[in-house]
C-alpha cells in the first residue's frame, strides 16, 4: 500500500518541483528596479592640486541630496565676480596706467581700485575708485586696512566672488572665469597660490599677554586669490568693519596671512591651492606662451637686479613693455585698438 501511495504522489512532487524551479527563474531574470549606489565624489574641489577639502555638505556625503525641483544656481559670468585691486597714490601714473590700459578695460564696470589718494582723473574716466583712507606704506598695519576695505566693499555687493590682486598682476578674465565656473557655486572656496612650500608659523595672541601657535596655508597677495561669497560671509565675525584689522593684529602678520589664518584656522576651512595664480615672486621665465591662455593672473618685478617677467615675443621691445603685460594682451585680445 505505501509504496503505491508514494508511485501516485511521485509524478505531482516532480511537476510541483520544476514549477518551483521556473518561477524561482523567472523572478530572478525579470526587470525589476534594482539598488544602486551612486559613486562618491572627491573631497577636492577645483582643477589643482592641494591639502585634503572638507567635503562640502550634502554632495557625496550621505547628506541631503537637491531634489530635481530645487532652484538651479545660474551660471556664473564675469560680472559676477568682484575684481579688487590694491595700489597706492605713488603707482596711479605707472603701475596701474598700465592695468587700465589693459586688462581692467575688459572689467571695467566690476573691478574696484583700493587706493589712499584721490585721482580725479581716474575718477572722471569711470573708474570705481575706493579713497580707502589708509597709509601709504607697506606696513602690516597699513596692508591689512586696505584688504578690511576690500572685504567690506564686496560684501556690500551684490556678487558671487571676491578676488583680490595687486597692481602688477595681469589678470586674464576668461581664464578666471573658466576656474570659478569649476567650483560648486554654492560651497566654500579659498582659492590661490601659496608662497612657501610649507604652512606658515604664526603666534596668536590671547587674553592675558598670552600664545599659542598656529600653522595655516594661506594664499600670497601678490599672485591673487578668490574667496566665493557664502565663505566670505562666514568670515565676518573675523573680518567685517575694523575687526579684520584686529585678527591681522593678534597674529601680526601681513593681510593675506590675515585671510588664510581666518579661513583654516578659525572656520577650519583648507585653502585650494592653484598653479594658475603668479607673483613676481616666482621665476616667470618658466611660463611658456601657449600656456597664457589658462593662466589665471600673471606679475613681474625686479629679481636680483634683472626684470623678472613672462618670455614672451611680440611687437612691443622689453624696452617699451618690461612687464610684457602689453604683449600678452595684444596676444588674447589682438583688436585692441592701441595693437600693433
Amino acid at each position: 500500500m505505501l509504496r503505491r501511495s508514494i508511485r501516485r504522489k511521485l509524478p505531482v512532487l516532480i511537476v510541483t518541483f520544476f514549477f518551483i524551479l521556473y518561477v524561482d527563474f523567472q523572478l530572478s531574470t525579470s526587470s525589476h528596479p534594482k539598488l544602486s549606489v551612486a559613486p562618491r565624489r572627491s573631497a577636492q574641489h577645483g582643477p589643482a592640486e592641494g591639502p585634503p577639502r572638507d567635503p562640502v555638505p550634502g554632495r557625496g556625503t550621505g547628506g541631503p541630496q537637491p531634489s530635481e525641483d530645487a532652484p538651479r544656481v545660474p551660471e556664473l559670468k564675469l560680472e559676477d565676480i568682484y575684481v579688487a585691486v590694491k595700489t597706492t597714490g605713488r603707482f596711479h601714473r605707472t603701475r596701474l596706467a598700465l592695468l587700465t590700459a589693459t586688462w581692467i578695460s575688459r572689467i571695467k564696470a566690476h573691478t574696484f581700485i583700493f587706493t589712499d589718494v584721490e585721482d580725479e582723473e581716474l575718477q572722471s574716466d569711470g573708474y570705481n575708485m575706493v579713497v580707502t583712507g589708509c597709509q601709504s606704506d607697506h606696513s602690516q598695519p597699513a596692508l591689512s586696512c586696505k584688504m578690511s576695505a576690500e572685504y567690506d566693499g564686496f560684501m556690500a555687493s551684490d556678487q558671487r566672488w571676491f578676488c583680490h590682486v595687486d597692481d602688477d598682476n595681469y589678470v586674464n578674465p576668461e581664464a578666471l572665469l573658466a576656474l570659478l565656473s569649476t567650483f560648486p557655486q554654492d560651497a566654500d572656496i579659498y582659492v590661490g597660490k601659496p608662497s612657501l612650500d610649507k604652512p606658515i608659523t604664526a603666534h596668536e595672541l590671547l587674553e592675558g599677554n598670552a600664545t599659542r601657535e598656529v600653522r595655516f596655508w594661506f594664499a600670497t597677495g601678490g599672485a591673487g586669490f578668490c574667496l566665493s561669497r557664502r565663505l566670505a560671509e562666514k568670515m565676518a565675525p573675523w573680518a567685517s568693519g575694523p575687526r579684520f584689522e584686529r585678527t591681522s593684529a593678534t597674529i601680526r602678520l601681513p593681510d593675506d596671512c590675515t585671510v588664510g589664518f581666518i579661513v583654516e584656522k578659525k572656520l577650519g576651512i583648507s585653502m585650494v591651492h592653484c598653479p594658475l595664480f603668479h607673483s613676481h615672486l616666482e621665476n616667470l621665465l618658466l611660463l611658456s606662451r601657449r600656456s597664457i591662455l589658462h593662466q589665471v593672473t600673471l606679475s613681474y618685478g625686479m629679481f636680483d637686479n634683472k626684470m623678472n617677467s613672462i618670455e614672451v615675443k611680440g611687437s612691443f621691445s622689453k624696452a617699451d613693455d618690461p612687464s610684457r603685460f602689453k604683449t600678452v594682451h595684444c596676444f588674447l585680445y589682438p583688436f585692441t585698438s592701441w595693437c600693433p
